[in-house]
């Protein structure tokens, strides 16, 4: 069951369900609060951060349900999307970490470890689901987990307290 992606069908179903609807009220959210967000160095950063949060899982349970994709082409998808969440870290987080340099090291952790997180999840998870070992799909199942409540708490900061 780890590793056939026909038995996290309804698993996929339901989590690309919840994650377009989440992507979706994202985007309108950061639409109403732009010129707030804009104000501010690092929360433009923030906001794309929050919608690849949401587009992770989407993507991810799309992946899944992809019909007759062999365990290799789905590991192989699986690292596509690890590399696109590494990406995301090295052009928002790593230079986000060094504009804080005067925060503390755990506000500082607390904005780069999400990504980081997520891109091992989906790394481990990749290399399981090639090789039908050490718990194949889990792992993308605890990413997208990971990606959808870090999304739902960079959203938070984006309605919330930037109106305090």
């Amino acid at each position: 069951m780890p590793y056939d992606p026909e038995q996290w069908h309804d698993f996929a179903t339901s989590f690309a369900g919840a994650a377009g609807a989440l992507l979706g009220l994202a985007f309108v959210a950061i639409s109403f609060n732009l010129n707030s967000i804009l104000q501010d160095k690092t929360l433009p950063g923030r906001a794309i951060e929050t919608l690849a949060f949401f587009a992770y899982p989407l993507a991810g349970s799309l992946l899944i349900q992809l019909p007759g994709l062999s365990r290799t082409a789905l590991g192989a998808g699986e690292a596509i999307l690890a590399a696109g969440i590494v990406a995301l870290a090295a052009a928002i987080d790593v230079p986000r970490w060094q504009q804080e340099r005067h925060n503390p090291l755990s506000w500082r952790l607390g904005h780069i470890a999400p990504a980081v997180v997520i891109a091992l999840l989906t790394i481990v998870g990749a290399a399981a689901t090639i090789t039908a070992s050490f718990g194949g799909l889990y792992w993308l199942a605890a990413a997208m987990a990971v990606a959808t409540g870090s999304g739902l708490i960079n959203s938070w900061v984006l309605l919330v307290e930037i109106k305090r």
